[in-house]
């Protein structure tokens, strides 16, 4: 692919998993922690895309953002949307994907837990759409069960789901996906 990825967070363990399955995928990719540091210790101008991780608060995100695009206006940039590595994998590769799409699919994705799950997602195309549930338990181990696969018309669409996220999951996330074309992630 050769694409140049950085990766910035603050859990060594998670940046670490995420640069191995990257690289798998055939990303060349380089971590750090040192977040507040980081536009000092990489330059941008040798980056392709740079991921932020949850753990990076929204200012020193925007500051990082302004010094990197100045070092390359061109360097794309990903916030993290869980710290589910096969998510983080498919969001990265998404953004650096060169889709003809260029308006978002899903424009609207919510959910309520009352008797059940009821999933309300709205699809600007017809489409073939996912929705998963991805539960994560104390050690960061990941769970995916696929609630929705199917293809949906244009419009608004009403999901219920019986079964839930497990009680005993720390982190649960709800992700819609439209195949390689527009993602969606819900914190439950």
């Amino acid at each position: 692919m050769d694409k140049n990825i950085l990766l910035i967070g603050r859990n060594p363990a998670i940046l670490t998993n995420l640069a191995s399955a990257l690289v798998a995928e055939g990303f060349s990719v380089k971590i750090t922690n040192r977040v507040e540091q980081a536009s000092q210790d990489f330059d941008a101008a040798g980056v392709d895309l740079i991921a932020f991780g949850r753990g990076v608060d929204a200012v020193t995100n925007a500051v990082l953002k302004a010094s990197f695009s100045g070092q390359n206006p061109a360097v794309l940039f990903v916030d993290g949307l869980a710290p589910v590595i096969p998510l983080l994998v498919k969001q990265i590769k998404l953004a650096l994907a060169d889709n003809s799409v260029s308006e978002k699919i899903l424009t609207n994705f919510s959910c309520e837990a009352t008797n059940g799950l009821h999933i309300y997602i709205t699809t600007a195309l017809p489409c073939q759409l996912t929705i998963e549930l991805y539960q994560l338990d104390a050690v960061h181990y990941t769970q995916r069960k696929t609630l929705i696969s199917e293809f949906v018309t244009a419009g608004s669409h009403t999901f219920r789901v019986e079964n839930g996220p497990a009680t005993q999951s720390t982190l649960n996330f709800l992700v819609a996906e439209v195949a390689n074309l527009d993602l969606a992630v819900l914190p439950l």
